[in-house]
């Protein structure tokens, strides 16, 4: 069949046939083989579903099929509908169901380990499901293509990769400056050398892929037979998906070409070498003609990524590519109407639930707010890591006086008692602690659940993951001791269930957690987040975060929203350039800083195609004319209401 043919038949989907004599249609129960309450009886028909692929699927691939009703699963994972295999690209499956439902439906890639688990490859993300109306012959059928509806107007496949169910992901990653300690550079010479991740045993579920990040290239692929090639400065991250009970008894072998594809030396890699989400590998490369000759000795960093721990998440629908093209420039708070810990400061102190407030007074689309975790797990609202503080009833006249506190090891109780100060040009300022602040919405440290049920649901939130950078010159911007994977499900959890229902979008400045926030869930969008090549602050260590390019090219990888980059990269005159290749992929850029801030620069930068601006004083720097924040469109609210799981 010709593609013609194909979308013709997508954009014409076969219609059944409708009610006569004036009988209502019931789109009532639910349970699609129970009598219809309607006047004319809804006998169970079978229902046909033909899908074709346009390529064929890997050896080990499944189609599967979900929806609305019962028979389809409603929209989980574990009741979805497999279909069978007619040829190497069509696939079909027949679903009795009650003939006077109209159903929503989407098609998934997967495969299934050996305990029976699906894990999502790859699945539909159109805004709106599929939908099929009723039906009252015996049977119905139905032919879609794959990742195409009549909804997409250039006939592109809107497909994304899933998220985690029983499955974890291991990243290794060459993305530092020195990977390599080096014996002899004429037997390994690491500036010309092809790697390759190979499993030692193979089992059902196990998948490598990897990204090498390069503009416009940098998706995930299969390995070539002799490995990547690499050579320093290149960033390289090997993505293992594999089923969660194999996680801690899984062998790895890092075999090390030369590029004539001659085997130089390996690597061992055992799983349960891996200590919490993150950490660096210490591995002996050795030599392929001498096992006791030691080539190199490669620091190798490594993230995992572990399913989303609380109530599973579905095929229903998805905000994770939601920023449709229409949409104008936002205006985003930082850190609600702006800093205040500085001289001429707001009235209202930044990351409060006045401040977000006030910024949406002033008709700002979105805020943005900074999230830690205490020590006792509740996330809250904070930009620094810690705090100054003093002992109560201490007479504090001087900086060295003060005491320096990481909100990570300190329970909310304290948190809210605690002395807070500032220093601003030489001089100690003192703040009104949580608890002692009578106005509850000027308090400091909100939590992210009274945020999230205070604010209207009309004014976006951009919830950016506090997480400590190490720095390219050493040391780290804060310790941080608490696990990644535990930091990143305790935001989710509160965001699910209490932030569904409005704009809301993830950022953060670290690489792993945007991976985390991606893989973990599939509502919401995530943004990388990076100071770029800036002057102002010493670079980090993470190749990714070096540059605008390095960061689109992240976001490509693992199917990021986008960026949120640092004003200062796009002060020259090749910024509208530079942001057309991140829409170009299809990427949001929502850009912060210092920077911004002047009714100038808000304009300078909606100008020159930022898809939002995010700087401090909405009060003085709004757009002249803007009337009204753009979420309060009834519209636009029902639409975000389809988030809520609840």
């Amino acid at each position: 069949m010709s593609r013609t043919v194909l979308i013709v038949a997508v954009a014409l989907s076969l219609q059944c046939a409708a009610l006569v004599d004036g009988s209502s249609i019931n789109y009532g129960t639910g349970n699609e083989l129970e009598p219809s309450e309607s006047r004319t009886a809804c006998k169970p028909t079978l229902r046909e579903f033909n899908v074709r692929l346009e390529a064929p699927l890997a050896a080990d691939e499944r189609l599967g099929l979900t929806g609305d009703v019962k028979a389809l699963g409603e929209w989980q994972l574990s009741r979805s509908v497999a279909l069978e295999s007619l040829d190497e690209l069509n696939w079909q499956a027949t679903v009795p169901m009650q003939s006077c439902r109209q159903l929503e439906y989407r098609f998934f890639v997967y495969v299934e380990d050996l305990s029976g688990y699906k894990q999502i490859r790859r699945w539909e993300t159109h805004f709106k499901p599929r939908t099929l109306g009723p039906c009252m012959e015996l049977q119905c059928s139905q032919l879609d293509v794959f990742g195409i509806t009549s909804d997409n107007s250039d006939l592109k496949p809107q497909v994304h990769r899933g998220w985690l169910n029983h499955e974890v992901i291991l990243q290794l990653k060459f993305n530092g400056e020195k990977m390599f300690q080096v014996h002899d550079i004429e037997t390994f010479d690491p500036q010309h050398v092809q790697l390759k991740i190979v499993p030692v045993e193979q089992t059902a579920g196990l998948h490598v892929e990897y990204t090498k990040q390069e503009y416009g290239r940098s998706q995930l692929e299969q390995q070539p037979t002799f490995g990547v090639p690499y050579t320093k400065n290149d960033i390289v991250i090997f993505h293992i998906t594999l089923p969660l009970e194999k996680m801690m008894h899984q062998h790895f072998r890092l075999e090390c070409y030369s590029m004539s594809n001659e085997l130089l030396g390996s690597a061992t890699l055992v799983s349960s070498d891996l200590s919490g989400s993150e950490g660096l590998l210490h591995l002996p490369i050795k030599s392929a003609r001498d096992a006791d000759e030691t080539l190199a000795r490669l620091r190798l960093p490594y993230v995992t990524v572990q399913p989303y721990r609380y109530s599973p998440l579905d095929f229903k629908n998805t905000f994770a590519h939601y920023w449709p093209k229409s949409w104008p420039n936002l205006d985003v708070g930082h850190r609600g109407n702006g800093k205040s810990y500085i001289a001429n400061a707001p009235a209202e102190r930044e990351n409060t639930i006045a401040s977000f407030l006030s910024a949406h007074e002033h008709h700002a689309d979105m805020i943005e707010l900074d999230v830690h975790l205490t020590a006792d797990g509740v996330p809250v609202i904070y930009h620094d890591f810690g705090l100054r503080t003093a002992p109560p009833g201490k007479q504090i006249s001087r900086p060295d006086q003060l005491e320096y506190v990481l909100i990570k090891d300190i329970n909310y109780g304290l948190l809210k008692r605690l002395r807070i100060f500032s220093v601003i040009a030489g001089q100690v300022v003192e703040y009104p602690s949580h608890n002692a602040e009578s106005r509850s919405e000027h308090r400091i440290f909100p939590t992210l659940v009274e945020v999230l049920e205070q604010l209207p649901k009309s004014l976006g939130i951009d919830v950016e993951i506090k997480w400590p950078q190490r720095r390219q010159g050493g040391g780290s911007e804060a310790e941080q001791t608490i696990d990644k994977n535990y930091f990143a499900d305790k935001v989710l959890h509160q965001v699910i269930e209490k932030g569904c229902g409005r704009p809301i979008i993830f950022s953060s400045f670290d690489a792993d957690m945007c991976t985390m926030l991606r893989f973990k869930q599939n509502i919401f969008p995530v943004m990388f987040l990076t100071q770029g090549e800036t002057k102002k602050w010493q670079p980090f260590q993470d190749l990714r975060t070096r540059n605008f390019m390095a960061a689109v090219n992240n976001a490509q990888a693992f199917e990021l929203a986008g960026t949120a980059p640092h004003a200062e990269d796009f002060l020259g005159e090749n910024a509208p350039e530079m942001l057309q290749k991140a829409k170009d992929l299809g990427q949001i850029a929502v850009i912060w800083g210092d920077d911004c801030n002047s009714k100038e620069r808000v304009q300078y930068f909606t100008r020159i195609g930022a898809t939002a601006t995010c700087y401090d004083r909405s009060d003085l720097f709004m757009p002249p004319g803007k009337q009204e924040a753009f979420f309060k469109s009834p519209a636009l609210m029902a639409e975000f209401a389809a988030q809520c799981r609840i």
